[in-house]
């Protein structure tokens, strides 16, 4: 069973049989008086690209689930309940879960390359769509360049057929499964039955206070009830368990601090050097820390973040690790919530939300990207109110392991967090983080345009200290000091220089 050869099928023969009446020469004749063949074109193209996208982000959401950890994997949970149960799902809302759902690599990465303005096709068939549906282009002389645009997004739309020509929709004891390539991929719940004829019917969204759900047929289009409604549930439950232990709840890096102190020696001097910076006059607010692999980065944040905490200086943190860690979109959840959760006025962290609207998004943070940043960004510059024991003190936000983060995912960079966006998540200008703020950034290498995607040079006036760029291993002086109190023979200190060098 392949619908979506149907819908494809339909759209090429429309077009086909119009022939020369789609040429430059005549077009503006055509739409003028042949509107309604238009129209059923356009309406084969809508049908087409709306089920591409929508099985797309299906298929790509069901392996994920499927292959992840529920625990691990938080925010997309919240990604997927956000976009399916709590709104009736529109196009826009699958664009976001196939977004969510992609895996970098993947051929459905490859097939929606994005243009200059980092719009993919799918950003462009949502938008025209949009607008088409709701008469702001419609089939007449004056839309004319929006209709030529249209049909191109109909050709790209249609050009995703190649994800799909070579697999099908199979019924196997009751249930819908992707089979593609001798791999069968379960896509129960979201594609069902339907009451009566034995089609394959995709999930449209929850009705009747979230209750219930209804399911489209993939091949006539129209409406049904699905024969069993608890598995959608089964489904939702465990996402909303995993909200708990992810994008709704700050991590905790309280083993990984624990395991860094207790082994973190021989660093005062970069440990000092921090402190100075922070508590300095430098205008240059951002400080980064790299190394090769090996040399103690983490320790040493673990160091600095436990010397600022004795000196009552405000930090928030994080490190980068495996699963849902290593994403920046997870990471700005973290901070949010950390700074929640710090001392402030009358037990409310630092955050001082007075308007409405950010009170609503505080109490259920935003799914997209664009939108956490945002937040966090008037969070930062209008709403912080420390406590009396951190005035006239910076905050320090420091984040060990972006490159962890940008291998994890390439599309989205520290960078981003500082401009800010229009409605179309298109940059609008640079944001400029308040003053008080000293930001801490540790990575492997130092960075560049070509090699990482996060490029620090040349977008921040970067602090400057030796020792920490890049990071060495222990010297002579600091492995002395460490075991000092140990009281070793010159011989034992000379093996462990020997044995712990680094080359």
């Amino acid at each position: 069973m392949n619908p979506f050869y149907q819908y494809h099928q339909r759209y090429v023969e429309i077009k086909s049989s119009l022939g020369n009446e789609l040429s430059e020469n005549n077009f503006v004749d055509f739409v003028e008086n042949q509107s309604a063949h238009l129209n059923n074109l356009f309406m084969a193209g809508l049908g087409m690209s709306t089920l591409f996208l929508r099985m797309g982000a299906v298929i790509q959401m069901s392996q994920k689930l499927h292959d992840g950890d529920t625990s691990n994997d938080a925010l997309f949970m919240k990604q997927v309940m956000d976009n399916l149960r709590e709104t009736l799902p529109s196009d826009t809302n699958w664009k976001n879960l196939w977004y969510a759902s992609m895996q970098s690599g993947s051929l459905w990465e490859a097939s929606i390359p994005r243009d200059s303005n980092k719009n993919t096709i799918l950003d462009r068939f949502v938008t025209f769509r949009n607008k088409f549906v709701h008469q702001q282009i419609r089939i007449v002389p004056e839309h004319l360049l929006d209709l030529k645009k249209g049909l191109q997004i109909f050709d790209e739309m249609a050009a995703l057929y190649v994800l799909f020509e070579e697999s099908e929709i199979i019924l196997k004891e009751g249930l819908y499964f992707w089979h593609s390539h001798d791999s069968y991929l379960e896509l129960h719940p979201f594609v069902q039955n339907g009451d009566h004829d034995g089609l394959p019917y995709l999930f449209q969204g929850m009705y009747e206070n979230k209750s219930r759900a209804k399911f489209i047929n993939t091949l006539r289009g129209d409406e049904t009830e699905p024969q069993q409604n608890e598995p959608l549930q089964l489904k939702f439950q465990p996402m909303q368990e995993a909200l708990r232990g992810g994008a709704g709840q700050v991590f905790d890096h309280s083993e990984r601090m624990k395991y860094y102190l207790d082994c973190f020696v021989g660093r005062e001097t970069e440990v000092q050097s921090v402190l100075n910076w922070v508590g300095g006059d430098s205008e240059k607010r951002v400080l980064p820390i790299y190394s090769e692999a090996g040399m103690g980065k983490g320790a040493l944040s673990a160091g600095i973040i436990d010397a600022l905490i004795r000196e009552n200086i405000p930090v928030m943190y994080h490190f980068c690790g495996s699963g849902m860690a290593n994403s920046l979109h997870a990471v700005l959840y973290h901070l949010i919530l950390q700074g929640k959760k710090m001392p402030g006025m009358n037990g409310a962290g630092i955050w001082k939300v007075e308007d409405e609207a950010l009170k609503r998004k505080m109490e259920r943070l935003p799914s997209r990207y664009h939108d956490v940043i945002h937040l966090f960004q008037a969070l930062l510059t209008d709403c912080y109110t420390p406590t009396a024991k951190y005035l006239g003190k910076p905050l320090v936000i420091i984040l060990d392991g972006l490159d962890e983060a940008f291998v994890a995912n390439s599309q989205i960079k520290v960078n981003d967090w500082f401009y800010t966006y229009n409605e179309k998540d298109e940059i609008d200008e640079e944001w400029s983080s308040p003053e008080y703020i000293k930001w801490i950034f540790t990575y492997r290498a130092l960075p560049t345009k070509s090699n990482s995607g996060f490029n620090l040079e040349g977008r921040f006036g970067l602090e400057e200290i030796p020792t920490l760029q890049p990071l060495q291993g222990l010297n002579e002086s600091s492995v002395r000091k460490a075991l000092e109190i140990f009281d070793v023979s010159e011989e034992f200190l000379q093996a462990v220089l020997k044995n712990g060098a680094i080359v």
